[in-house]
């Protein structure tokens, strides 16, 4: 079978109206509905067939959807990814029930083409024809069907065929080709198994490609299995992509595992959810207002799950308005920004609403908060409006263009564009070195910078006589809201702009005056006292606090404080020594060293009276800070006198 483009065509209308006989009578094939399905006798799944017409560029498919009240379901499940529709309508019946809710399906998915076919025009005469096709005109008056061709045809004799196939090859070649995201997508409508193969799932592509051997996930429950094969048209097929109807054989998911609803997709490319931001129209005929958390069934995708409407801002919405709504739903499903969807009362089932996906991951909202509806209606705007939308709703985690695109349903292209525009409008920040890029939006910049600041003061209104909030505590803050690579960029700024100093591993804050605490400068007088007194017999610090009766909580920040001031010095970990001691022994090992040249561990022992242990500190702390070398066994100066 050539590789071409598929239209693919929902037939709707009533069960009575000859929907199947019509799509059989133009294809000369029954609509492909499973056999389980088939001996019932009558449509209630959906059947497919192709309708092989040679030397057309285009592959056309029916989607025969059911008719009978009851799967209406079913119906929106097969008409949610169609390109035109055939609205069939009976010549001696006329407009029945389920034709007007199918129509209604058909406007709230947003189908662009379409045409109507008058069926069983055989058994009545040219009058009923006449005043029949007047009042079809004026009942889809103001739709996309306004202007479309109303054929007179019968299946049974094959008046009008001819005419019927002109007009769908016609709509054919209005049919463009649909936005692709470029990452595989394909929502499921049909799941059976085939004698050889095994487990067989089909559906439509709506974005990117699939290859015999690739991995999917289905979801919303994340089965994560391989393409062991695929159809197309019913022939095998290395690979399918965007706007195809496809099967394909998946290996070890059994049967049951799987369900009309579910989407298979590239691993990892969806998200399943239990909320959904829309935008919500309300049908002109829906029988009353609908109230803030009515229950009803959603239909999206190929998928029906129960839901709580949420309505933003308002209470109820009246027939023929519109609202920005959240759904609340009662189990996960998965969609993406962009996706129609259709709603039903849960009683009396009727097609009461439907609209456009917003958001597909959103939090819960306060319904009457003005920032809610503002941040929604840029999501259904621009590009560039829902782009910075959502990574304004990314709060102080970075993005990169494929995140934003998973999230919004788009293109890499399509997003990338609009965040090159955003930067040269400095309405998104760049994280440097980062590899793919990642953004920030200039707002949450702006709260992490105000945040970080608030940070610092807040920590010496609780702590007035530290000289320097700990780094790690900082980091430790920030990172609750964003991560290492965004602090470094945002503490950089505030550094280089003189809102905050840096030193080691310390910050402070500008101009700010170190309150003395006559407590702790206590503390210091005597925990320093006691490192002086004890000279070169350097005490361990647990028996300077034992010996002093603190405990630690109040000890250690007073010895950090000492040890940073460089009143005591730290030589080894457990050797402190009060800075005169280091001192004294530094002019000792310069005296040494000019009566001999160089010193050892015991000359300087010998010389102050220390153990090996601690004399070994010393010269070794001497080395590390450049004010000695050593050589083998010795150490020799490598600075002047008094230096270090």
């Amino acid at each position: 079978m050539p590789d071409l483009d598929h239209v693919i065509i929902g037939t709707a209308g009533h069960i009575d109206h000859g929907k199947s006989a019509l799509v059989r009578a133009l294809t000369g094939t029954d609509p492909d509905t499973l056999p389980e399905e088939k001996a019932r006798g009558m449509t209630i799944e959906l059947g497919f067939v192709f309708l092989d017409d040679p030397g057309y560029p285009k592959q056309v498919v029916f989607i025969d959807v059911p008719g009978h009240e009851k799967f209406v379901k079913t119906m929106a499940a097969g008409a949610s990814n169609i390109d035109a529709a055939l609205l069939v309508v009976a010549a001696d019946e006329g407009i029945a029930v389920q034709t007007r809710e199918h129509f209604d399906i058909l406007r709230l998915l947003d189908v662009k083409l379409g045409l109507i076919a008058l069926t069983k025009c055989d058994l009545v005469d040219e009058p009923r024809l006449t005043e029949l096709t007047a009042s079809v005109r004026h009942f889809v008056r103001g739709s996309f069907l306004a202007e479309a061709p109303i054929l007179p045809v019968s299946a049974l004799t094959g008046a009008g065929l001819p005419e019927l196939k002109s007009a769908l090859r016609a709509i054919g070649l209005r049919v463009g080709p649909r936005p692709d995201s470029g990452i595989f997508r394909m929502p499921i409508d049909r799941v059976f198994t085939m004698h050889g193969f095994g487990t067989v799932v089909a559906g439509t592509i709506l974005a990117g490609a699939v290859r015999a051997g690739d991995r999917v996930a289905v979801y919303p429950e994340g089965l994560e299995t391989r393409v062991r094969g695929l159809q197309v048209h019913g022939s095998k097929a290395d690979h399918s992509s965007i706007g195809r109807r496809t099967a394909l054989n998946l290996q070890d998911v059994a049967k049951e595992d799987l369900r009309r609803g579910q989407v298979a997709a590239a691993p990892g490319t969806l998200v399943p959810t239990a909320r959904l931001d829309a935008r919500l129209d309300v049908l002109a005929s829906a029988p009353r207002e609908i109230k803030h958390r009515d229950r009803v069934r959603l239909h999206v995708g190929t998928d029906e799950v129960m839901a709580r409407l949420s309505i933003i801002g308002a209470q109820t919405v009246a027939p023929g308005a519109s609202a920005a709504v959240q759904l609340v739903l009662e189990r996960p499903t998965v969609a993406l920004p962009g996706d129609r969807y259709v709603i039903r009362s849960f009683s009396p089932i009727v097609t009461i609403g439907g609209g456009r996906v917003l958001d597909a991951s959103p939090e819960k909202h306060k319904r009457f908060s003005g920032g809610v509806l503002e941040g929604l209606e840029k999501l259904g705007g621009s590009s560039r409006d829902a782009v910075e939308q959502m990574a304004a709703q990314a709060g102080g985690r970075p993005q990169t263009v494929q995140d934003i695109a998973r999230k919004l349903g788009r293109g890499e292209p399509e997003v990338a564009a609009a965040v090159s525009e955003l930067v040269a409008g400095e309405r998104f920040v760049t994280i440097p070195g980062d590899k793919p890029e990642r953004y920030l939006h200039q707002s949450a910049y702006a709260r992490l910078s105000d945040g970080l600041v608030a940070a610092v003061r807040d920590y010496f209104e609780k702590n007035p006589f530290r000289p320097a909030m700990p780094y790690s505590d900082l980091r430790a803050s920030f990172l609750k809201e964003g991560d290492a690579p965004t602090l470094k960029l945002v503490l950089d700024a505030l550094v280089a702009g003189g809102a905050l100093i840096r030193k080691d591993a310390e910050i402070g804050l500008a101009g700010r005056e170190v309150k003395a605490d006559p407590v702790e400068a206590g503390l210091r007088s005597r925990i320093e006292g006691a490192f002086r007194a004890a000279r070169f017999s350097a005490p361990l610090e647990d028996e300077v606090r034992t010996k002093l009766g603190l405990n630690p909580s109040a000890f250690n920040p007073v010895l950090a404080g000492l040890l940073r001031s460089g009143d005591l010095v730290r030589l080894a970990p457990k050797v402190i020594y009060h800075r005169e001691a280091v001192d004294a022994a530094r002019v000792a090992v310069s005296g040494l060293v000019e009566r001999h040249g160089s010193v050892t561990i015991a000359e300087l022992r010998d010389r102050l009276g220390l153990s090996r242990k601690y004399a070994q500190a010393m010269l070794e702390y001497f080395d590390k800070t450049g004010f000695t070398k050593r050589i083998e066994d010795r150490h020799v100066l490598v600075s002047r006198p008094g230096g270090q």
